[in-house]
């Protein structure tokens, strides 16, 4: 009976995280007929797809996009395109993604609350939900990949071929979204050459999927080249970028630019983590001998000064890269003053609070750096104390995290990119902690704590989405008045990135220093969050915000006649 009771409560804890995630959905509205971020380049493809019956790719796109493509044209397939039915595409895909979160934290073993309480973490992580609500590609990236992962591990723990095979092919289908999907072929080669131990043999059967992810690379890349003469502007731009680093740079800058951007990433993922390695932690310090617990101890100290010293000289307060997460919330904010001019006047009550989420992230990056130390420490020196342990998981959740970040440490990243790790530095968390079962005993205090922050993360992921999404759906509708009851042109706009992308974009636009840089071709009238030098507002249009911070009024303004005349 005690497989099938397990069985059950896996169910149930699914069935919790689809009721949370449909509640998160309906609260936000993602209602909207209009582009967020990149998604209208992506969305020029599927409704070129839908209205033509043919593949195009815009040239203003950097991953492979293909199986997102057809993905998104099945959800327009019935009323047609619309970017609502693109994001609800996304959305599904940000459930099987939390969902998939769940299986790889139970194939590691971990107890189904605590696995519950990680895929929790994930939904309510503001750049996974913000991003579930367009069409970008790191949310279906997420849980295409992550699905590919634990069919992989199943399949390795069971020596199932069959599931090997399906886990190849979500990998297969990974890769044709992003371009990193290489890693999920590499780690798993690294995993299974471990396992099976018969070195030439097992090297053939664990990478020959890796050379069918590059043959499926090729004939893509190939594709585009006999369709289009040419590849699009940024596709497989991270791969040249990382080319160019080996070839024009100088090496010491490189490691440099390197521990730079493992920094930045260690000071987002250790915020994007704390709440779990805080909890899981505890148990890993209670099988320390009283000497290791000194050193461990001594270790956290040097670390927590070496990480806050470096994010001090180098200015690393989130939101850094301000690309997802901003100061208001979530974005971008891709309006001339919240994006170009940079000049939103930011609270120094709001600054306090991100001084805070920052110091707080310290201590999260503190944390994964320690259990990084311990993998490298078990998987290298071959602990005698953990040969009990599955060594080939311990090796595939290592090179998965290495080889995943090993082209973002070079060539650079946006923090979207990093909530692909999360599932990995959970599942090396649990594998390098004993075994957590449901019996253990934690601090009340530390579990209330614990419980507080999470219900806050929750509101202010749910309260960042909706503003994100409100104040774009207002800017919409402001332009689309501007254009239908004004007559105005698009070309006489600046209507911010999404609008001048999907409207003007063109590969051959050339900008201007006074402009935009977003395929502006007159701005003599601007939306914008706030007055604008040269510009005389014609229409104020107040949007709905959730959270206290922010913007609050989308502006429609006209240039003035002194400017016009220059």
């Amino acid at each position: 009976m005690k497989p099938k009771l397990l069985f059950n409560s896996d169910i149930i804890n699914i069935l919790i995280i689809t009721a949370i995630w449909i509640v998160m959905v309906i609260l936000v509205n993602p209602l909207g007929n209009f582009g967020l971020n990149d998604d209208w380049a992506y969305g020029f493809s599927v409704k070129y797809l839908i209205e033509k019956g043919q593949l195009e790719i815009s040239t203003w796109t950097a991953p492979n996009l293909l199986a997102q493509i057809f993905w998104g044209a099945l959800f327009c397939l019935p009323v047609g395109f619309s970017f609502t039915a693109l994001r609800f595409s996304t959305l599904t895909l940000g459930l099987v993604g939390a969902i998939a979160n769940y299986g790889l934290l139970r194939e590691v073993n971990l107890h189904q609350k605590f696995a519950l309480y990680g895929a929790l973490i994930v939904a309510f992580n503001p750049i996974y939900f913000g991003l579930a609500n367009t069409f970008m590609t790191d949310v279906p990236f997420f849980a295409v990949g992550s699905l590919s992962v634990y069919f992989l591990i199943r399949g390795l723990k069971r020596d199932s071929n069959i599931e090997i095979i399906i886990g190849i092919l979500f990998a297969c289908i990974a890769l044709l979204i992003r371009q990193l999907g290489f890693a999920i072929f590499l780690g798993f080669g690294c995993a299974y050459v471990i396992k099976n131990q018969a070195w030439l043999k097992s090297f053939i059967k664990g990478f020959s999927p890796t050379i069918l992810g590059v043959l499926i690379q090729l004939s893509y890349q190939g594709w585009l080249r006999s369709t289009r003469q040419n590849i699009p502007d940024l596709h497989g731009k991270q791969i040249q970028d990382i080319l160019n680093s080996f070839s024009g740079f100088n090496w010491l800058y490189l490691i440099e630019f390197f521990l730079r951007n493992t920094m930045l990433a260690l000071v987002y993922l250790g915020l994007f983590m704390l709440l779990f390695t805080i909890v899981i932690f505890p148990l890993k310090f209670q099988s320390f001998s009283q000497k290791e617990r000194g050193i461990t101890i001594f270790a956290l100290l040097i670390i927590f000064i070496i990480v806050g010293v470096a994010v001090i000289s180098k200015g690393f307060q989130i939101p850094i890269t301000r690309n997802i997460l901003s100061e208001f919330g979530l974005g971008p904010l891709t309006l001339r003053d919240g994006y170009i001019l940079n000049n939103l006047p930011v609270p120094q009550a709001l600054k306090i609070f991100w001084l805070i989420v920052t110091s707080i992230s310290i201590v999260g990056a503190v944390l994964l750096i320690l259990y990084l130390i311990f993998a490298f420490r078990e998987i290298l020196w071959n602990d005698s104390r953990y040969q009990g342990e599955e060594k080939w998981l311990k090796v595939l959740i290592i090179s998965e995290i290495c080889i995943y970040f090993a082209p973002l440490g070079i060539g650079g990243f946006f923090d979207r990119y990093l909530i692909f790790l999360l599932p990995f530095l959970m599942m090396m968390v649990v594998v390098f902690t004993r075994k957590v079962t449901q019996d253990e005993k934690f601090d009340n205090r530390l579990i209330s704590l614990v419980m507080i922050i999470m219900l806050f993360s929750a509101w202010f992921t749910i309260g960042a989405t909706h503003d994100y999404l409100s104040w774009n759906r207002v800017r919409w509708q402001a332009l689309d008045n501007l254009m239908q009851e004004s007559k105005i042109s698009p070309n006489h706009i600046d209507g911010g990135y999404e609008f001048n992308g999907w409207y003007l974009y063109s590969p051959k636009y050339k900008g201007k220093r006074e402009k935009s840089w977003w395929w502006v071709d007159r701005d003599d009238y601007m939306i914008s969050f706030s007055p604008l030098d040269g510009y005389k507002e014609v229409k104020r249009y107040p949007f709905k915000k959730w959270l206290p911070f922010g913007p609050t009024n989308i502006l429609v303004s006209r240039k003035s006649t002194a400017s016009s005349s220059r």
